[in-house]
């Protein structure tokens, strides 16, 4: 057939192979070869005979020529190519499993979970994962993984190496997965729903993160100050605090925060959206947190303690402001007569008074007054009440 030439009996051997006539059968598999050479070697394999040891990394094999493809591997010779992709292996099988996958051929199923693979390497590796068997393991931070592949990507990260890059934003990644789910975000897909309260998120490590939220765990400390949140990325933006770290800045005054989200806030104030309101009294709010503490007055809450003279304040910044009394600070200075003032509403009402601006009116007499002090001063005249 190819011109190959033989003597005795050895041409009708090679014959009977190029005819595929499998007659002679393995007693322990049933598995049928064309020799008996080749059935032997077979054999060998059950009885765990393996007398052929590379050289180079000590690993020993049952028959010559799988010896030999183990070599090729070693010196990196791949003849094997794939018509499709051009994709090139050691193997000649390992090119017929490859072009399964191109076939999405799946014929290697999973007896735990049913999951199927092109490959049955694929399927030994996806069970160590239910075993949950983890032999590779990354040689910087110590962290295991069930697939060899996996942990080069991981190494990829330690190495700073960002091959897949976003074609809307330029943002890059490590892996191709990661880059998906990022792309899911910009097109606005959300097909991970949390079961509680109904919110989708782009991640399935999102919506894990918020069920967290929900059940109220707090895993990330921070180191300084103990504080502890539920998702990391808020402990990130926490520590840039400590650090002074101020990367977020308002276009229209120039002040600076540390998150996008506080950022994003701020400008809401800029632009008047409130969409926080008082349950008690109606009063708006930008933010959420600034309800919370005017409900807080409502209830009398005073958390916030003077160590100087032990008034008490509702708001943290008012606390912050009074300190500022008792130092001297006076940031606040009229453009008028020069008068400096601790806070910006005492200037505000100081302003009203140079410009003859009156609303705080007596409800007995209809005589005005610039501040309400000095109209409740008023009220006790009219009481009787001398001081």
């Amino acid at each position: 057939m190819y011109g190959k030439t033989f003597t005795g009996n050895s041409n009708l051997k090679h014959l009977i192979m190029h005819a595929d006539i499998r007659n002679v059968e393995c007693d322990v598999c049933g598995k049928a070869f064309t020799q008996k050479c080749t059935l032997k070697l077979h054999m060998d394999m059950h009885a765990g005979i393996n007398n052929h040891v590379c050289d180079m990394c000590g690993k020993s094999f049952t028959e010559k020529g799988t010896l030999k493809f183990h070599m090729d591997k070693h010196a990196g010779i791949k003849n094997h190519v794939c018509d499709i992709c051009g994709k090139t292996f050691t193997q000649k099988g390992h090119v017929k499993e490859h072009l399964e996958m191109h076939a999405a051929i799946k014929n290697h199923v999973c007896d735990i979970c049913g999951k199927a693979f092109t490959q049955k390497g694929h399927v030994k590796e996806h069970m160590e994962m239910h075993a949950g068997i983890k032999n590779h393991k990354c040689a910087i931070c110590g962290r295991s993984f069930t697939h060899k592949g996996t942990l080069k990507r991981h190494m990829d990260m330690h190495a700073g190496i960002k091959n897949h890059k976003c074609a809307i934003c330029g943002r890059s990644f490590t892996h191709k997965g990661t880059l998906k789910r990022h792309m899911d975000m910009h097109v606005g897909i959300k097909n991970h729903v949390c079961d509680i309260c109904g919110k989708v998120f782009t991640q399935k490590g999102h919506v894990k993160e918020h069920m967290d939220k929900h059940a109220g765990i707090k895993n990330h400390k921070c180191a300084i100050c103990g504080k502890a949140f539920t998702h990391k990325g808020t402990l990130k933006l926490h520590m840039d605090m400590h650090a002074g770290i101020k990367n977020h800045t308002c276009a229209m005054c120039g002040k600076s925060f540390t998150g996008k989200g506080t950022l994003k806030l701020h400008m809401d104030m800029h632009a008047g959206i409130k969409n926080h309101a008082c349950d008690i009294c109606g009063k708006a709010f930008a933010q959420k947190g600034h309800v919370k503490e005017h409900m807080e007055m409502h209830a009398g809450i005073k958390n916030h303690k003077c160590a100087i003279c032990g008034k008490a304040f509702t708001h943290k910044g008012t606390l912050k402001l009074h300190m500022d009394m008792h130092a001297g600070i006076k940031n606040h200075t009229c453009a008028m007569c020069g008068k400096a003032f601790t806070e910006k509403g005492t200037l505000k009402r100081h302003m009203d008074m140079h410009a003859g601006i009156k609303n705080h009116m007596c409800d007995m007499c209809g005589k005005a007054f610039t501040r309400s002090g000095y109209l409740k001063e008023h009220i006790k005249m009219h009481a009787g009440i001398k001081n």
